[in-house]
């Protein structure tokens, strides 16, 4: 007798139909993957694919297509062989920032990013390759400063890049931002701070730089941008209401203060004297000029002095006072600041004399304790301990409420 062979029953059950748009599933054996054909919303002409090594993982995708296509989201990068250095370039070129954030941004882009990842398509960043691009900067040891700029390039590319529906995931939302320790600069101790200013008192022009650097704590770009017509000599008092820099491809310039807050300082009666002998020696000095500002601080031709000429002047004098080369013009502002908390100034007003938003900035970032508030605080926690006269007595108290 035979035995007949019986075939499996055919499901019953109907397959689940896609409408038109929605895409489709299949397996390619070829390259061993599940392929997701789906239609390019975007370019409707194009059909896109996307293989995975397992099916849950294309339902998945297929899945955030269909509603990413009802958000009006991209699935797809819109040019997938972009490559970053290229992404980067065409990106910066719609920045609408200050002129130093954008050649800042340049720099970052230029010097630091495209060696290293610029030649990576964008569809294939990952967080794990910014993250060993961190790591590499790290190595090389370039400073905090760098690690944060290009963490910001990064994080504002690709942002833009999603809400314009240029990329299709945004690998800096599970990057991991690089910070190294960094030592922020204190201010200049008083015995160095007194030879610099001693030095300075020889020339008039750099006595009243180093007045208005170091005492009044005013930025080195707003000393340069002072004019004259700023000081209302009769009320002793001067406003900062600009700053000097250097714009890439311009030059020098005039620019709105940091934080677009004109303020007014007084002046004491000793500051006055000091810019009215500094005026007085610069009208002899005009004689060598070939234009006249109306600066403070002008070049040797009358005309705005650049930064780095600022920053050489700095350099000779800290060599002639005989203090160390380390000191940058900007600790004199962190000297001043500190120099006002220490002896009692306030920390609102401190803050607005130094041109902050907020005293927390001036506190957090500025004033530092110095050796003559540290020994004052001794002073204090001295004050607070009890005399031995006083111990004696409520010891004495003490034992007298036991005895009864």
């Amino acid at each position: 007798m035979t035995t007949k062979k019986v075939r499996a029953p055919r499901s019953t059950a109907k397959q689940e139909k896609r409408a038109n748009g929605q895409g489709s599933i299949y397996f390619d054996r070829d390259k061993n993957r599940y392929i997701v054909a789906v239609p390019d919303y975007s370019r409707p002409e194009r059909r896109r694919k996307r293989s995975f090594y397992t099916k849950k993982e294309a339902d998945i995708f297929l899945h955030e297509y269909i509603s990413n296509k009802g958000l009006g989201k991209a699935s797809f990068a819109a040019n997938p062989r972009i490559k970053v250095g290229e992404f980067l370039d065409s990106w910066h070129g719609t920045v609408k920032k200050e002129a130093e954030t954008v050649r800042s941004y340049s720099t970052v882009i230029k010097n630091w990013i495209k060696p290293h990842v610029g030649n990576v398509r964008v569809a294939d960043v990952t967080p794990a390759i910014i993250e060993n691009l961190y790591n590499t900067l790290d190595d090389l040891g370039f400073s905090n400063s760098v690690l944060h700029l290009t963490h910001i390039v990064f994080s504002r590319a690709f942002k833009d890049a999603m809400r314009l529906g240029l990329i299709s995931y945004n690998p800096m939302s599970s990057v991991k931002k690089l910070s190294k320790r960094s030592i922020p600069s204190r201010h200049i101790p008083k015995r160095e701070a007194d030879l610099i200013y001693a030095v300075a008192t020889e020339d008039p022009y750099l006595h009243a730089r180093i007045e208005l650097g170091m005492l009044k704590a005013i930025r080195p770009g707003e000393v340069l941008g002072l004019k004259w017509d700023d000081i209302d000599w009769g009320m002793r008092t001067m406003t900062i209401e600009r700053q000097l820099q250097r714009q890439t491809g311009v030059g020098l310039v005039f620019k709105a203060l940091k934080t677009h807050n004109t303020r007014v300082l007084p002046l004491s009666k000793d500051q006055i004297a000091i810019l009215q002998v500094h005026k007085l020696a610069q009208e002899t000095a005009k004689v060598f000029w070939q234009e006249d500002h109306k600066l403070l601080f002008p070049n040797s031709f009358g005309m705005p002095k650049d930064t780095k000429a600022d920053h050489r002047d700095w350099k000779v004098l800290l060599k002639k006072a005989g203090v160390d080369q380390k000191f940058t013009r900007y600790q004199m502002r962190k000297t001043a600041i500190t120099n006002h908390i220490t002896h009692g100034v306030d920390e609102k007003t401190t803050a607005t004399i130094a041109g902050h938003s907020s005293p927390s900035v001036t506190m957090k970032h500025y004033a530092n304790a110095t050796t003559t508030s540290m020994l004052a605080a001794l002073d204090v926690e001295d004050a607070f301990r009890p005399s031995l006269d006083q111990i004696r007595s409520m010891n004495q108290v003490k034992l007298e409420m036991e005895g009864n």
